[in-house]
């Protein structure tokens, strides 16, 4: 639906980072990050099946970019240097470091991460993430949404005040040069960063998009939309099935930029040479762009479940104010075109 662009979208410039992480309150890893928008480094994509494993096993397949990212940022994926390569003793009670096995790291991480998740499915998961590091004690305070000055306040809280000097470039680039003596506050940021730097660009993130599409049509109807304008930041509610999109994309690791507002995503499609025009049959997990009045201004954003007999099947939030499926053929006037991520 029609809305107003209210604020510019913003994002990070490709960088090489190199940077020291706190994970927990004592333990510490050093390693070097990925440039953004390429995928992350051999020695962490070589946990991808265990990792793969271990998610489906705890029924959370989706969260796979996330838990690399996690492994990323933990240790680099060097098993060799940290075996405890998610750095999860803590999370069993046991002093830092003392799994040294990582197959056995990722066991207990993912089941760790899992159970947050499983606990919290209606919780932003960028506030999972964040409680990997803080614990679990941090969803009680997070809300739904993620803020990361809700990460501040807390780690505030439990160090007491007390701060230290962090000079990681995504906490600069936020406008910090320290951080509280608890945990790390930029760390949902910083796992974020390997999320964009993994690509989905894929078949399988396509499907992930769909798959979470169809649990949030599952869930109920989020009639009015609440669950999702809010998650984006706003007070009151919007148009928000571009919303929708973006939350869904985001959730599941898909390489995408946020949007609200239809001719922006449109526009940052275009940018990056992922457009499909109108009259071109679409792939699942495509995004489906519309234009109902005829004026060139796209009124409306859905995901593409699924195309059979150039029939073009859709997922779309704020479809009569709810979560709805709806159908096209595939030269339906209607259609735009498509964003390819």
């Amino acid at each position: 639906m029609k809305m107003r662009k209210l604020f510019p979208l913003l994002f990070l410039g490709f960088f090489f980072v190199f940077f020291m992480l706190i994970a927990g309150s004592s333990s510490s890893t050093t390693h070097t990050a990925s440039e953004e928008g390429q995928n992350l480094p051999e020695v962490v994509l070589r946990w991808k099946d265990k990792v793969t494993k271990e998610a489906t096993k705890n029924e959370i397949p989706e969260a796979v970019p996330y838990l690399l990212g996690i492994i990323m940022a933990e240790s680099g994926g060097n098993s060799e240097k940290y075996p405890d390569i998610m750095q999860c003793s803590e999370s069993q009670g046991k002093q830092p470091n003392s799994i040294q096995d990582p197959n056995e790291s990722i066991e207990v991480g993912v089941k760790y991460f899992a159970d947050m998740w499983k606990g919290h499915r209606d919780y932003d998961v960028l506030n999972i993430v964040q409680a990997y590091n803080f614990g679990g004690g941090f969803l009680s305070n997070s809300g739904k949404s993620y803020s990361l000055d809700n990460a501040i306040q807390f780690s505030k809280t439990q160090a007491g005040g007390k701060t230290i000097t962090y000079t990681n470039p995504i906490a600069v680039s936020l406008g910090y040069d320290y951080r509280y003596a608890y945990g790390n506050m930029f760390y949902a940021q910083i796992v974020k960063q390997y999320i964009t730097s993994t690509s989905n660009n894929n078949s399988q993130g396509n499907a992930a998009i769909v798959k979470a599409a169809l649990k949030e049509l599952d869930e109920g109807t989020h009639e009015g939309g609440t669950k999702y304008w809010q998650w984006y930041g706003f007070n009151g509610r919007v148009e928000w099935c571009a919303i929708f999109v973006s939350y869904n994309a985001e959730k599941v690791g898909v390489k995408m930029e946020r949007f609200a507002y239809c001719p922006t995503g449109i526009e940052n499609f275009k940018a990056k040479n992922q457009w499909l025009e109108g009259g071109n049959l679409p792939k699942s997990g495509n995004i489906i762009f519309f234009d109902w009045d005829g004026d060139s201004i796209s009124d409306h954003v859905g995901i593409v479940e699924k195309v059979e007999n150039e029939v073009v099947y859709t997922l779309e939030g704020n479809s009569g104010d709810m979560i709805a499926k709806q159908n096209y053929k595939k030269n339906s006037p209607y259609i735009m075109g498509y964003g390819t991520p």
